[in-house]
């Protein structure tokens, strides 16, 4: 694959499966003339294996564009919603829906590989976003954002089989998060095989 017409997001995604011994293609023109796709095919040697859609976070821009709109010596600002959990959810949304058109029956594994270049949006966000809790140090769980992870992707959030989380901003470029979807998931020990991931091995985050 051509890897100078992808974006960051791409190329971190196809640079994940590569690792693994995995390769990722391209829908047709067609293809996605004719629906929604996610962004690769995946493939194992010559076995089609798995559906994968990259998502970019982008850095968020919202106070700085105030200030560019702002006239001399005016104050800017002000509050609102933190917007990470927004954004992860959106992309969850839209998401699923690709997986949705070329993956009806949920036959293969759908994996979301999100490339942060935010540092506003972490790991944790996404976990938050899924579980709707924030998870405190001391180890206290507070459910302070079910109304995003019981809205819209309620159900949809479960449409992904995987979630890869990759920093991509100063001292964040190595960092990178595996995230299971066991509930829900038939495909979750035939990804555990794909990404030679021991099961046994794997932590599980605390639902309530």
């Amino acid at each position: 694959m051509d890897q100078s017409s992808l974006n960051i997001g791409e190329q971190i995604a196809v640079d994940f499966f590569t690792r693994h011994d995995m390769r990722c293609t391209r829908f047709t023109d067609q293809e996605m003339r004719q629906s929604k796709t996610p962004d690769f095919r995946v493939f194992k040697s010559a076995e089609f294996v798995l559906y994968s859609e990259a998502k970019h976070v982008q850095e968020d821009t919202w106070l700085e564009d105030q200030l560019d709109a702002a006239p001399p010596l005016t104050l800017v600002g002000g509050l609102r919603n933190d917007p990470a959990y927004n954004r992860l959810s959106a992309h969850i949304h839209q998401a699923a829906k690709q997986f949705q058109a070329v993956n009806p029956s949920r036959e293969y594994p759908n994996v979301l590989v999100f490339t942060s270049s935010d540092r506003g949006c972490m790991f944790t966000d996404l976990i938050s976003t899924l579980t709707g809790n924030f998870y405190a140090e001391s180890g206290a769980i507070d459910p302070i954002y079910k109304n995003i992870s019981d809205g819209r992707i309620r159900e949809e959030k479960y449409a992904i089989d995987l979630y890869v989380f990759k920093d991509d901003f100063p001292g964040g470029r190595e960092k990178e998060h595996i995230y299971f979807q066991n509930k829900g998931s038939k495909h979750y020990f035939r990804l555990c095989e794909l990404l030679g991931s021991d099961p046994s091995l794997h932590k599980v985050i605390p639902q309530s």
